[in-house]
Parts: C-alpha cells; structure tokens; sequence
C-alpha cells in the first residue's frame, strides 16, 4: 500500500545519479537543515536533504489531536527516539558500551516535532566568545522570528499567554525584585482572519510542506528529502569533499553522492560524529571537543491559592546570573514526564501546582568531547557508535548551586512553596552545543564565521556545533537564525 512518503520522499539511488545537478547536500532535517535549504533553493539552487529517519508527522504533535493523548504521544516518541551515552571519565571505559541515559530522535523533522516551543534570544553578553557581536547577528534573529511566526515579539502576534493570572503573577514577580515578562513561544497566535489560519507550533517540516518548494527529483529552485538514509562519512582529498558516502537505514545497501556545497545539519552530536568518522579530526585538533549542554534543574512549585488560569511566565538571565526559569500551569499533578513537553496546553486553571524549568550556561570546557566507539548501542547503525564525555566544571556546579537556590526564592514571590527539584544529568536537556566550534581566524577554530570548515570550504555547518558558547536560552531559535546566517555564507561561495 502506497504512503504518504512515497508522494514526498525520493528514492536514494535515483538521486545518487544525479550527482552532477545537486547544488548542495544537506544532512538533517531539522530546524537547521531545513532553513539552510529552503533559503538555498529561493535563491534558485538544487537542494537535497538526507535524513535517517522516516517520515512520521506533518507538523508538531502539539498542532494535531496527539498533543493531550498522553497514552499515544510516548508511542509516537519511540518509533523515533533511540537511546545515548552520555558519561564523566570516570566511569568511561575503553571499548566498553556506557550505560544509555538520554535521548535523541531520528525524523523527517527531527526535534522540531516534540520541542517545548519557548523562543527567547541570546542575551548581548552571550555573544561575548563569538567572532561577531548580537548587534550583527540581531538581524538573523528578526527574520527567524518571522519565519517562525513567533508570539509576543510583535502586536501582530501577542503573547500566546496574556490576562490578569499572568498578570498577577509577573507583579508577584516584580514585587520580589525578580524581572518576568510573557514567555516568547514558537506559537502562531496572528488572529485568523480572511483566509488566514494560525499555524500552531512552527516545525521544521511543516515549514518546508507549506514553503512549495518540496520535490521528488534534483531540480534548480527546488528540495528533495530522502529519508531513512545515514551519512557514514564525506570523501575529502585535504582541500575539498570529494563525496558523501550513505546507506539505507535498513538495508546495507550504500551509494555515493556528489553536490557542490556539503551541509552538516544533524545537531551538535551527529554533525561532530559524522565529522570524527570522516576523520576530520586529523585536519584540526578540535574537532570533537568543547562540547556543552544547558545545566537543567526541574522544579515543582504549590501555590497557596489557585491562579483560577492559565499562566507561562518567563524570568530572564543577567549578566550576573547566567540561567533563566520558565513557569507553566497550574495543574493538579505534582510532577511531568519530559515526554510531554506541551503539558501547558493542558492546564487546569483550578490547579495548585506550577512547573518551572530552569536552564543555566553550560561550560563549553575543551575536556568534554564526542568520542567515536565502534560499540553498537540503540541508535540505528553508526548514528549511536559514539559516547559524550561531560565532566562538570566548577564554574557548573556553582552554577547548579545558584539556581538551587533560586528556586525558593521564586516559589516564595508568586506566593507558592518548592515542593521537588531534580538536578537532571548532562546531556538531559537536550541543547548541546560544541564539536565543530568556530573562530574568526584560521587554525584557531575548525570554521569559519559563516560555519565554513577552514580547511574544506565546500563543507559547512548549519547548526549549533560550531557555537563557541551558549545563552541560558533554549536553543531552538538562535539555531534557526544561525541557520540563515549560513545560507548566506553557502551563497556567497556557490556565487564566486
């Protein structure tokens, strides 16, 4: 029986021979994958993007009738999800299989599907250890918010989340001492008006189906997606690639393909595997290292009266306090799976109970690294060949001690009590960074300031693996405008 991947997927090998027309190869489908080739192919050149997974959802689960089935939404989660390694060196040893503690998903889309949908900015002071400052990168934040269709930035688009609870409780806040404003949230909220339907949460590929760009063969202006296909590794001959090597998810089968322009989009882990199985390490000694992930702390909080609705409030980082909160609810459960990372859609206003997640700065140290194992773990073939090494620093566990602290401090000032907290493992957030970090010179980073690598120009990277460094804010957003910062790199080589 036919599917709906066999009307928008091509097959692999008919697209490996088409190697002489393919303008850029893109590896990854998600937010970074996509919005490099969407900008690519409006720009008049041939796109084909290569994703592991299958095609499993047309939009974000919490745009369609899944998102308040807490029954189905974890089936949906496993067909994709795969398990990782993560470890301290410690406890790591050569040649033997660490235990599997996080998560990673392999699909058409990839997080883009499941993401928690908040979307604030990178602080100014965040950019300090990037080769460019907010203010330039601040336009590329303006278009992704466009593109993103992001609340509460414009009149346009409120916030998604506005009325007297939210009210009250960010006067609490300000009350306190402690500045909150409305959550920025990737949630269309424009008023659907002539013609017009809100598009709920943004997704990567529900942005590439509606971009009209979408096609089953290798044509100019347009985007091919293979799904189901692993990149094993790019052919290079120490001044350019040569070619990528794939095969077929579940088959052995592998072919060869050929593009002007290679694009890393698999996130920071599978960007930095790929590169290190490409043994591109031997062009540069950083290849690999200063990886990092969000500190992550869960919190419960009990209100002392009810809210009587629905509130998702935001408490930004300083200078002087490098972490940010986000408080949802209320509910009447007195804890949440990170499974449903849409839980405050479903909200009781009657509730007691607000949930706060609080993401701090991650030391991107030059000790934590992804380290290639040859040990076969959940992840389908060699996308699960590879363990991170994370050793907290210092500056971490103070870090981690302060928004402890801070904690009580907020539950006290919206008139409520900390009643749990979690300190999550590294690598449980889910925002890493690092592996490919780029520099504004040449030998000190392994890319340039476009995301180029040094070394092979006509290989780059669209996603957040060559950040040298990261803000408290979730990750989502700043990856996508990075993204187009990217493109524009990729164009400005095609075009010489």
């Amino acid at each position: 029986m036919s599917t709906l991947t066999s009307i928008l997927a091509a097959d692999p090998f008919s697209i490996a021979k088409a190697t002489t027309n393919i303008d850029a190869l893109v590896v990854g489908s998600g937010t970074a994958g996509v919005t490099t080739a969407i900008e690519l192919a409006q720009n008049g050149l041939s796109v084909v993007i290569l994703e592991a997974g299958p095609f499993v959802l047309p939009s974000h689960v919490g745009s369609t009738p899944f998102r308040s089935r807490g029954d189905i939404t974890p089936q949906i989660h496993n067909l994709v999800r795969y398990r990782t390694a993560w470890s301290d060196r410690e406890h790591y040893q050569e040649g033997v299989a660490s235990p599997l503690n996080n998560d990673a998903w392999s699909a058409v889309g990839g997080r883009t599907l499941f993401w928690g949908g908040c979307t604030p900015r990178f602080s100014e002071w965040d950019f300090a250890h990037w080769p460019f400052s907010y203010d330039d990168f601040e336009p590329y934040y303006q278009t992704a918010e466009r593109l993103m269709h992001v609340s509460g930035r414009s009149a346009k688009r409120p916030p998604f989340f506005r009325g007297e609870a939210q009210d009250t409780l960010l006067r609490r806040c300000e009350k306190a001492g402690i500045d909150a404003e409305h959550a920025y949230l990737g949630i269309d909220t424009q008023e659907p008006r002539n013609g017009y339907v809100p598009r709920g949460f943004d997704c990567a590929i529900d942005r590439l189906l509606r971009s009209g760009l979408l096609a089953r063969e290798v044509t100019r202006g347009r985007i091919v997606v293979v799904p189901d296909t692993i990149a094993e590794r790019v052919d290079h001959n120490g001044s350019e690639v040569t070619g990528l090597i794939a095969k077929e998810t579940h088959e052995n089968r592998r072919f060869r393909i050929v593009a002007r322009q290679y694009v890393l989009a698999g996130g920071a882990i599978q960007s930095t595997r790929l590169a290190l199985a490409s043994g591109l390490k031997d062009l540069h000694p950083h290849v690999g290292t200063h990886i990092a992930d969000h500190l992550f702390i869960q919190g419960l909080f009990k209100l002392r009266e009810p809210l009587n609705a629905p509130i998702y409030a935001f408490i930004p980082p300083t200078e002087t306090r490098p972490f940010h909160m986000q408080i949802q609810g209320p509910f009447n459960e007195t804890w949440y799976s990170p499974y449903h990372a849409t839980v405050w859609l479903d909200c009781d206003p009657q509730g007691l109970y607000l949930l706060a997640y609080c993401f701090g700065v991650g030391d991107a140290a030059e000790h934590n690294e992804v380290k290639l194992t040859g040990v076969q773990s959940d992840g389908p073939d060699s996308l699960g060949k590879y363990v991170v090494l994370n050793d907290r620093t210092a500056t971490d566990l103070r870090i981690l001690d302060e928004m402890q602290a801070f904690l009580p401090d907020v539950a006290d000032a919206i008139e409520g009590d900390l009643v749990r907290s979690q300190i999550n493992p590294p690598g449980a957030a889910l925002h890493e960074i690092g592996g490919l970090r780029m520099s504004e010179e040449p030998g000190v980073g392994v890319t340039d300031t476009f995301g180029r690598f040094w070394t092979l120009p006509n290989l780059s990277v669209a996603d957040s693996a060559v950040w040298p460094s990261q803000g408290s804010a979730n990750s989502y957003l700043t990856i996508t405008a990075w993204s187009l910062r990217h493109a524009e790199g990729v164009l400005a080589r095609l075009a010489d």
